[in-house]
């Protein structure tokens, strides 16, 4: 051909090869790239406002400028974050996009997710504030070194309790409602240890919703699958952990044999496990020699410390642990992520119920074993 059209063909050869080299580029980008610009007003008197990701350990700080400040960066697919300064409670915001916040009016805009993020986020101050002056009435007497009046303390114990659910109850609507949008998601993790368990596995799993498609939900997910394993008629789930002596040994050695047997989730270093343990060694007198039995499984980290706490406590029951810690399989199995924590199994290896205090298991196991 012509001159003019090998020149033709050469570029359009250049161009294919430009356009092929632009993909291989843009495919080598992270794929959760997310960037965001994060502007607002600062609350008056205000000189640094700090950023905390969510997910992240190290909040991030910009100097205030005239009343206004900015961050900019790249979210990496972790965008639930919130905004501080000066001692002020923290507003939280998604990184995704222009985010503009109002510190002084605790307004954020900017996106769609972070408009429906506000209107909720208002929804909650009332109740939290409530809370807040009940938890700063029972700390006051402390302070001073007093008891607090049995009155008093009925009725604190009282308005935090009626608080607590109305705020499960804004965060199941939360949800809900806004199921294709992702910032549910903050208000479920925080909230997950008072509400109800069913009902978090079922504003997780119903209608596959956004909010649980994302990294801030992983735990949450993984605690699910646990707790499913707790429901009243499933069949116990194995593990193997070691006894005190060092030997392997499996759960179903000890349960699923005939007898009721608790399954305790403890620690050595657990403060609230070892205040407990004096009315759990109570049950075990009580009906040890009527179709019951125990099985602590620890959550310790250090071998010493664990035997000494058995012997020192004078628990006398089976107790395992593959001394991990949170990380303990046992946790991690059955989606225990506080601790005490109890689970109740039936002669034959079902499960009876759980998150149940000792007076409910006296209660429980009074019926049981007539």
């Amino acid at each position: 051909g012509s001159p003019q059209n090998n020149i033709y063909i050469l570029t359009i050869m250049m161009q294919k090869t430009l356009l092929t080299l632009a993909a291989c580029a843009a495919s080598l980008l992270p794929m959760n790239a997310q960037q965001y610009v994060v502007s607002g007003k600062a609350p008056a008197g205000a000189k640094v406002v700090y950023l905390m990701n969510m997910q992240n350990e190290t909040p991030d700080s910009v100097v205030v400028k005239n009343g206004t400040f900015e961050f900019k960066g790249d979210a990496q697919g972790k965008p639930f974050a919130l905004v501080a300064s000066n001692g002020q409670p923290p507003i939280y915001v998604m990184l995704d996009g222009k985010a503009q916040v109002d510190m002084t009016t605790r307004k954020v805009s900017g996106t769609a997710e972070n408009e429906a993020l506000s209107i909720w986020q208002a929804k909650f101050i009332e109740p939290q504030k409530r809370i807040q002056k009940v938890v700063e009435e029972y700390t006051g007497y402390k302070q001073q070194g007093k008891d607090v009046p049995a009155d008093v303390e009925k009725r604190i114990n009282s308005t935090y309790d009626a608080e607590m659910a109305a705020i499960n109850k804004l965060v199941a609507a939360c949800c809900e409602q806004n199921r294709q949008s992702k910032f549910p998601a903050i208000f479920l993790v925080q909230s997950v240890q008072s509400m109800d368990k069913q009902t978090v596995i079922k504003l997780a799993e119903e209608g596959n919703p956004t909010y649980m498609q994302v990294d801030l939900t992983k735990r949450l997910k993984s605690s699910i699958e646990g707790w499913k394993r707790q429901m009243p008629g499933t069949m116990f789930t194995d593990l193997t952990l070691n006894d005190t002596q060092g030997k392997a040994r499996k759960l179903s050695e000890f349960v699923g044999k005939g007898k009721y047997v608790l399954i305790d989730f403890w620690a050595s270093w657990c403060g609230p496990c070892r205040r407990e343990m004096p009315n759990v060694k109570a049950l075990y007198e009580k009906y040890k020699n009527k179709g019951f039995d125990i099985v602590g499984l620890s959550l310790d980290n250090d071998s010493k410390a664990w035997k000494t706490a058995i012997e020192k406590m004078g628990i006398n029951w089976n107790h395992l642990s593959d001394l991990k810690g949170w990380q303990s399989t046992a946790a991690r199995t059955y989606g225990v992520n506080s601790i005490p924590a109890m689970l109740l199994v039936g002669p034959d290896g079902k499960i009876v119920g759980g998150g149940m205090s000792t007076e409910e298991l006296d209660k429980k196991l009074g019926e049981l074993l007539k």
